[in-house]
């Protein structure tokens, strides 16, 4: 009877199989349950890194055994047991065991141990709390209005999330160091997440990405956006502070052997690219550029993994062409799965600070790039991004970098010195003669800035005026169905085809073709 009524305590409660435990589970006041009803970030965040620090100590703990570990030990011991003495005795023995073994992990007043949540369950279960709060709060309905004139979840979770990590001790001492930051960098919450992202379940890397997301760019979009400008700037503070372990933790994320944490580690880098302070950081310091530009054009745009290697690009892309249009729109609230009220930010306050923030960038990206001319470009760019060794993806992308960067007006130096080079046309006149529609499309847009360029040197004016006729009649050929539906592209190559022919002739006079910025 004692048994009986120990299966009634433990039978689930009414609804509760439907309700998963949620409402009506047991342990609801310290168990995993209370977490969805937790509205305190500074207790969410405490409890973050208490789990955290428990992931941290264990990670190289051997693997810990199921539910029926106990059973499948007394199994082999009694097989083992049937093996050594060969009686049948010994086998029944042994095959008791096994049966009390079993009955054991099944035991009803057990089921409460073998139920518990792991850390990494309660880490999980706080961090998309945490990702709820944030977003609910900038919800606005026309019931809801009241809601986002305060910014109490994003200020408390910017406010104790830097105050946690100052002076709370993350790291183990049994947790071995990155070797790429100092014992008191791996005291700091927010690097040692990144740099550990590998050891949280898939679930907790999307919600750590977003959290830290939406804290750099929370104030960039949506009608409310002006509100959340002071969090931003403080958060986008503290990442300055920790510049360079921030930025080691996520290139150490992008060799990962698991793609989403890759891709989670380029939307933050992306993130941190919108802001001028961050971008100075990177470009303006030789050592910076090799420690965190230079190995995408080294390696990580090669890596054979289609969706790192097509994230690498992309974040190429954002470095290189900061500032303009294409690279700093809208921004995506929180990258990884945002959220928030994404209505587009209509005050005029905003805008006019983040058309500031693109033309900083763009000065910045200008100055970078023709300063560091020759690492960038001749010795990186186009003997690994535009050889026939690049496959096709990177090819085009490279194309598309390329042909942003030098219709940009604040490229104009660049510009200058790229279309005065004769091996630089060589590439681009391969290109021009790839095998793929769309290869060929980007390298026209490219070579045309070099016909287009009214101070031409003697060598580019050479190698046209010589292959003067095939040039011509390929060019009249190229994309000819297009022309009936893209007019601009009719008129381009008109006008490239003509300023050829008339090499010489003229005095190299050169109209200025339609650009982007125009």
């Amino acid at each position: 009877m004692a048994n009986s009524g120990n299966d009634g305590q433990q039978r689930l409660k009414p609804f509760e199989w439907l309700s998963g435990g949620l409402f009506f589970g047991r342990n609801q006041k310290d168990g995993i349950e209370s977490v969805d009803s937790c509205k305190d970030p500074a207790v969410l965040l405490t409890g973050i890194h208490d789990n955290f620090q428990s992931l941290l100590k264990t990670k190289e703990a051997p693997s810990i055994a199921d539910g029926d570990g106990a059973a499948d030990t007394a199994e082999t011991s009694a097989t083992t047991a049937v093996e050594a003495e060969g009686t049948a005795a010994a086998a029944v023995a042994a095959a008791a065991a096994a049966t009390t073994a079993s009955a054991e992990s099944t035991d009803p007043s057990k089921e409460e141990t073998d139920e518990k949540p792991t850390d990494g369950a309660f880490l999980e279960a706080r961090l998309a709390r945490l990702q709820f709060l944030l977003y609910d709060e900038r919800r606005t309905t026309s019931q809801q209005d009241s809601r986002w004139k305060n910014a109490n979840i994003a200020t408390a979770t910017m406010q104790n999330l830097i105050a946690a990590t100052c002076d709370v001790e993350v790291a183990s001492e049994s947790s071995s160091p990155s070797p790429s930051s100092t014992t008191t960098e791996q005291q700091q919450l927010i690097p040692t997440l990144l740099n550990n992202l590998s050891i949280l379940q898939f679930e907790s890397r999307k919600h750590v990405a977003f959290i830290i997301n939406y804290l750099l760019v929370c104030g960039l979009d949506g009608s409310d956006a002006e509100l959340y400008i002071p969090i931003m700037r403080d958060f986008v503070q503290y990442v300055e502070q920790h510049f360079d372990n921030i930025l080691s933790s996520l290139m150490h994320g992008y060799t990962s052997s698991t793609a989403d944490v890759a891709l989670h580690c380029g939307s933050i880098y992306r993130s941190c690219l919108k802001h001028v302070i961050l971008y100075r950081h990177l470009v303006t310091s030789p050592e910076r550029l090799g420690q965190y530009v230079y190995p995408f054009l080294d390696t990580l745009v090669h890596v054979p993994n289609f969706d790192i290697s097509s994230d690498a690009m992309e974040t190429l892309r954002h470095i290189l062409t900061a500032g303009c249009a294409d690279t700093t729109g809208s921004s995506s609230m929180g990258g990884s799965g945002g959220g928030g009220n994404s209505s587009g930010s209509t005050n005029p306050a905003v805008a006019a600070m983040m058309e500031e923030t693109a033309r900083e960038l763009a000065a910045l990206s200008a100055e970078c790039l023709n300063t560091n001319y020759e690492q960038i470009w001749e010795q990186r760019f186009n003997p690994k991004l535009m050889s026939d060794k690049a496959n096709y993806m990177t090819k085009r992308i490279a194309l598309q970098i390329l042909s942003t960067v030098l219709l940009t007006r604040s490229n104009y130096a660049v510009m200058i010195q790229y279309v005065n080079s004769r091996s630089n046309l060589i590439w681009i006149m391969k290109l021009l003669r790839d095998t793929s529609p769309h290869i060929t499309m980007d390298a026209f847009h490219v070579f045309k800035v070099f016909v287009a360029n009214p101070t031409k040197i003697p060598e580019v004016t050479k190698i046209l005026k010589d292959n003067k006729e095939k040039l011509c009649k390929y060019l009249e050929t190229l994309h000819h169905d297009r022309e009936q539906s893209d007019t601009q592209f009719r008129d381009e190559k008109a006008l490239i085809i003509a300023t050829i022919r008339g090499l010489y002739r003229d005095g190299d006079a050169v109209r200025c073709l339609n650009t982007p910025d125009d």
